[in-house]
Formats: C-alpha cells, structure tokens, sequence
C-alpha cells in the first residue's frame, strides 16, 4: 500500500499516474541524492499502443560505480527521443487532447538533452502546465533516510507495482478491444482527460 506520509520523491520520467495523484495530494520535494537505480521509472515509462502497453525507455551512459540521480547522463548514440515522440504519436493521435497538448511536448523529444535529471524535470514542469497547477519544484539539498512505503522505493518498474489504489475507467484510445489499463503513464491521463485529469488524479484515494 502506497503511503501518504513520505514526502520525499524520486523525479521519474513521465510518472505513473499513481505517483502524480499521491504527489499532489502530499507534496514533497524531489531527491536528487538517491542513488541512481536502474530498470526503473526513473527512465522509463508505460503507455498504451494498439498491441497493448509500451515501456519506453531513456537509454543512460553506464557508470563504474554508484552516482546520484542529478549526475546521470543520457546516451543520445541512438534516437531514442525520435522513437519515443513517434510511438506517442502513434498510441495518442486519435485521443482527444493530444493535438491541444502536442505543442507543448513535441520540443522535448526534438531538443538535446544531456542530463536525464534535466529532461525528466523538464517533462515534469510540462505535466504540471498541462494540468494547469503553478506550483514550483521542490528539492532536497542532501539525501534523506528512506523509510517504510517511501515513493522511492514504491514507484520502480523492476518488481511489479502493487497498489491500493482504485483507479475508475475512463476511455482509453483502444478500449474498443482491449480491457482498461491501470496506472498507465501521466501521458495516457492527459492525452485521454485533458481538462479533467487533475480533477481525476484529485480523486484518486491514496491514503
């Protein structure tokens, strides 16, 4: 069960929708001290294609030894930003806010990007525009202990993420043939909600 009493977070790339409703309902400040844990939502995200759900993943340099979250660098060798941008064109085009929202986040997938903590901040303070909220980020200034159900533990791809939280449907692109899928990507919630999805994260039971 995710907690409510933490208020430490690690900075994910688009977050689960999950992390956002628990985020905005007990704000914290994000660590950039933690030790880089690979596989995990810290570069990777879930959204929902026609075949099914998608894990796009940032590629990172490989580091000899432990570094902190701020300190990771993204390998740009390959076009990862180009691949990512067209498999959201292809799972979102035909929801009904993408084109509204496109504008804002077709530049991070076309600018260059050498610091994920950079990247994944600035996919953040777009999630925030898109939700409509002012609210400026938060940051720790050294490691905090981790504690019980702590978001950066809670919130990791490498183990499968077990939730209390009961997520209603709403109408995802290709409901018409698959079944509802849970705790997708922020994406997924903004592309399908638009307007509505602060009020629907807003909702969400995260005690």
């Amino acid at each position: 069960m995710i907690s409510a009493q933490p208020s430490v977070y690690p900075l994910l790339y688009a977050a689960p929708i999950s992390y956002y409703a628990l985020w905005l309902q007990n704000q914290g400040c994000m660590d950039g001290f933690e030790n880089f844990q690979k596989q995990t939502f810290r570069n990777r995200c879930r959204v929902f294609g026609a075949n099914g759900v998608i894990s796009l993943s940032i590629p990172v340099q490989l580091h000899a030894k432990k570094v902190n979250a701020k300190d990771v660098t993204i390998s740009n060798i390959e076009a990862w930003q180009r691949n990512h941008w067209r498999t959201l064109e292809s799972a979102y085009k035909s929801s009904p806010f993408f084109e509204f929202y496109a504008h804002l986040w077709n530049p991070l997938f076309v600018d260059t990007y050498t610091s994920l903590w950079d990247f994944n901040l600035a996919v953040h303070k777009v999630v925030l525009e898109c939700l409509q909220l002012e609210i400026a980020p938060c940051f720790t200034s050294e490691f905090l202990s981790i504690k019980e159900h702590d978001p950066r533990v809670v919130f990791s791809s490498k183990k499968s993420h077990e939730s209390a939280i009961a997520f209603p449907e709403y109408q995802q692109v290709f409901s018409y043939h698959t079944a509802f899928e849970t705790d997708l990507s922020i994406l997924d919630a903004i592309f399908n909600l638009g307007p509505e999805a602060e009020a629907y994260l807003m909702g969400l039971r995260v005690e």
